[in-house]
């Protein structure tokens, strides 16, 4: 069994790399060469996979009966593969975009092979999902993989060609990580599905895949198994396994309404520039989980810059990226204390006071002060440059906007090619700082900051705890802090190292660029569209890196623990 997985497997790893060498063009020999080995190799491994399967069936009746739609996809991809490979090697021109086709059912077909292979694969699913890190970073990847196969399809884009594999990677990336940036332009490229597309992307990137598949386990009515809970206290961060189903059908149900409500007025904003009720339907569903995913993708061409003005979008879309950007447990103690406030203040009710946690009064002052340094440092900075054409109202609603947005949203009310030096410093600070941990957000994440100035004044003031608000913060959680910036400027200073060797612009463009990236904000000088291919896979790595999140990522890479009983001498090391 593990050997049947092991094929199919390799054998999706080979289409992958052949759907890579295909983009090259023109295409030398060696490559035309390596494409067609890839493909045979693909092909073998396919079939000997099967075969193996047939011959170990103890009843083959059975086998041909519950695996019939599998067998019918190979039939379909073994002619497609026949007929395509009879037209290369005897050089007979091929209609646009048939072996592209080819390409796709033949990796959508393995993909399906996959899921199944590990479905009957029960000590392997086991392993992996006890260890959440790794079952979170593989639900995202395979989500990208997903996307990408589906932006290739022809449906997808105006053309009828489908985006090229590199770009099609770089966008499923990009609204699975929520970040925004964008190779073609969303508004003008794509086809409705292909919008739509990448809108379920975009929630789905938000949400999480996994939080999404147990939420309808609970939904059903099924049982979650004890590993399924073990996934979710991580995932939620929630150390209590009897509220988990709480807490996941809560989040679920706060997104789904606070994108309802931002839809609901979105279209009464959107009416003037419709072109008719399906496409105002799109356009305020669209925006409003783009918002409040923090994803920053635009179905207009120069994001919302003619919208830089309206009060009305602003602030909906402003208010929808700070929710999103918040976290789900921030913005439900918030709730919990509002209402409980009301019903002691107003209705008279003898209720336990609730109070706002040391986390969520860390996210709430953290952001509130970033956000107000914001306004403050981008209008001083841009309001006789960018903004000096626009009314007084109008600079602080742009200044105001931007503020909002810089902390990992991505979208845009003023052009952003043609800032101040010292105002893409100020953003690029404010996009690596970013939201709150647990948020649809990146960066290094507002919480973490609290803990890292809570230990620089607790060791300022000689405290041998590190405190904040009058709480005890552990070692753990600083070093989970300090771990964090770590990753993320070790991440920012190799993208913006590769990006200065693949690419050419200046240094403020690629440090701007991988902070944009990492941080999943989406905004760009105008470096994205003109990055080189490797330029593309480097921002799509940082992309990927930043939504996942260092921690998730160490401990999906990191083995077995250590349980040796061993302490080591110590030793003294000059620091400071």
């Amino acid at each position: 069994m593990f050997r049947s997985a092991n094929l199919i497997v390799g054998a999706l790893v080979l289409g992958v790399v052949s759907l890579f060498l295909e983009q090259i063009s023109p295409q030398p020999p060696w490559v035309f060469a390596a494409v067609q080995i890839a493909d045979f190799l693909v092909l073998a491994l396919t079939l000997l996979e099967v075969g193996l399967a047939f011959a170990s069936a103890p009843v083959k009746r059975n086998y041909l009966r519950y695996n019939l739609p599998s067998l019918a996809f190979l039939l379909l991809f073994v002619t497609l593969f026949t007929y395509n490979k009879a037209l290369v090697f005897q050089a007979i021109p091929q209609p646009s975009g048939g072996y592209q086709s080819v390409l796709i059912i033949r990796n959508v077909f393995l993909l399906l092979k996959v899921f199944t292979r590990l479905r009957r694969l029960s000590e392997f699913v086991t392993a992996v999902v006890t260890r959440p890190a790794q079952t979170v970073a593989l639900s995202f990847l395979l989500v990208i993989v997903v996307g990408t196969l589906v932006l290739m399809m022809p449906f997808t884009t105006l053309d009828g060609a489908g985006l090229p594999v590199v770009d099609a990677l770089f966008t499923a990336t990009s609204a699975v990580c929520v970040t925004g940036l964008i190779v073609v332009d969303t508004a003008s490229v794509y086809t409705v599905w292909g919008q739509i597309v990448i809108m379920l992307l975009i929630q789905v990137g938000g949400l999480g895949i996994m939080v999404l598949s147990l939420f309808a386990l609970v939904l059903m009515r099924h049982s979650v198994t004890v590993e399924s809970h073990l996934l979710l206290s991580y995932m939620l961060d929630e150390s209590r396994i009897a509220d988990l189903s709480a807490s996941l059908r809560r989040i679920v149900l706060i997104t789904f309404s606070v994108e309802a409500v931002g839809a609901a007025l979105l279209f009464v904003l959107f009416g003037p520039v419709a072109e008719g009720f399906g496409h105002r339907v799109l356009l305020s569903v669209f925006h409003a989980v783009s918002a409040f995913c923090n994803a920053g993708f635009a179905l207009f061409t120069t994001s919302l810059e003619q919208f830089h003005a309206n009060i009305g979008i602003n602030l909906v879309i402003a208010t929808l990226i700070i929710a999103g950007g918040l976290s789900f447990g921030v913005l439900t103690n918030s709730f919990q204390v509002l209402r409980n406030r009301f019903e002691t203040r107003w209705l008279g009710r003898k209720a336990r006071i609730a109070r706002l946690t040391v986390n969520s009064r860390a996210v709430l002052i953290g952001s509130g002060l970033l956000l107000v340094l914001g306004i403050l440092g981008f209008y001083a900075l841009e309001h006789g440059r960018s903004m000096a054409e626009l009314s007084l109202g109008s600079q602080y609603l742009a200044a105001f906007f931007q503020s909002v947005t810089l902390r990992t949203a991505g979208f845009n009310t003023i052009p952003i090619g043609d800032l101040a030096t010292a105002t893409y410093v100020l953003m690029i600070v404010m996009m690596f700082i970013g939201g709150a941990s647990g948020s649809t957000a990146g960066g290094l994440k507002v919480n973490n900051v609290a803990v890292i100035a809570a230990f620089l004044e607790s060791r300022r003031r000689r405290r041998n705890q590190t405190v904040l608000f009058n709480h005890a913060v552990t070692d753990g959680q600083v070093t989970a802090a300090f771990s964090v910036l770590l990753f993320g400027l070790l991440s920012v200073f190799a993208g913006t190292f590769l990006l200065a060797v693949t690419e050419s612009a200046s240094l403020t463009d690629y440090l701007f660029e991988t902070v944009s990236a990492f941080a999943t904000v989406g905004l760009s000088t105008g470096l994205t569209p003109e990055l080189s291919v490797p330029g593309r896979l480097v921002v799509t790595v940082l992309m990927f890196i930043g939504r996942v999140g260092p921690l998730t990522l160490l401990a999906a890479s990191s083995g077995s623990r250590d349980r040796r009983r061993v302490r080591h001498p110590s030793a003294s090391v000059a620091v400071g």
